[in-house]
């Protein structure tokens, strides 16, 4: 909605508004029924033994009764507000389903499935709001979500090595996950700067010149990430990371107030 100029249209907030509840109940089964798969290596994990089913907290048997609840509850909702959000909730659930049993065992295929979960994020609001997302909202979400994905790997294999987690990489392999990583952050300001220049921006932006100084605040926001995890700051997700973090906080509402002063 923020990249369409949609922003203050009320329709498109409160159909974004049952998207986010939707793929929040989704999201939140699939995370579960992924947990009960990775129940075994999380249980010798250093951190996520702490998790509830690796604990003993939660019963496994009631995942297994919550988790597809909860998908199963986001259905009849997103039908209702609009019959494509389901059918992109049920693709993602099947994306999901293929990665907790399969691809997340296969190195690189499990960063490439996990940016396109992300991406398909996109694809629901766009299918709930009926606003057609551009070619460069994809391109840059596309890299900037493959960035964050390499980002969360090479975290988890720097930090507690490849015995756990069935993730398919060998000792050492995490340099190669940072060098592709930092070129997927590049990646995506680039396609932010050459966006700033195109007549797309023209359109929608009446002084896109101030859009370029979201260029380094990107680079430096990313650049900053990489940093962190690479000593060791990063406890597991960068997202729960970067919410958490003071510097973060700043570097997005900068870019935010560009945005919209542009």
């Amino acid at each position: 909605m923020v990249a369409a100029g949609e922003m203050w249209s009320l329709e498109a907030i409160a159909l974004g508004i049952i998207a986010f509840v939707c793929f929040g109940l989704f999201a939140s089964g699939t995370y579960m029924l992924n947990d009960l798969t990775d129940l075994d290596a999380d249980r010798h994990h250093p951190r996520k033994q702490r998790r509830a089913f690796a604990s003993g907290r939660i019963a496994p048997i009631k995942g297994l009764a919550v988790g597809p609840g909860l998908m199963l509850s986001a259905l009849p909702i997103a039908v209702v507000a609009e019959p494509w959000l389901a059918a992109v909730l049920i693709a993602y659930g099947a994306l999901t389903i293929c990665y907790s049993m399969y691809l997340k065992t296969r190195p690189l295929v499990d960063v490439y499935a996990l940016a396109a979960l992300y991406c398909v994020r996109i694809i629901g609001g766009a299918a709930a709001t009926g606003i057609v997302p551009s070619i460069w909202l994809l391109s840059f979400s596309s890299f900037l979500f493959l960035a964050l994905a390499l980002l969360k790997r090479f975290n988890e294999l720097s930090q507690v090595g490849t015995d756990f987690g069935r993730r398919g990489y060998a000792e050492g392999e995490h340099i190669l996950l940072m060098a592709l990583g930092v070129a997927s952050t590049f990646s995506s300001a680039i396609v932010f700067a050459l966006y700033a220049e195109s007549e797309a921006a023209d359109l929608l932006h009446s002084r896109r010149e101030l859009l370029w100084g979201i260029v380094p605040l990107l680079l430096f926001w990313q650049s900053r990430l990489w940093l962190s995890a690479w000593r060791g700051y990063v406890d597991d997700d960068p997202i729960v990371y970067a919410a958490k973090d003071w510097v973060s906080w700043i570097a997005i509402a900068l870019s935010g107030l560009l945005f919209l002063a542009s």
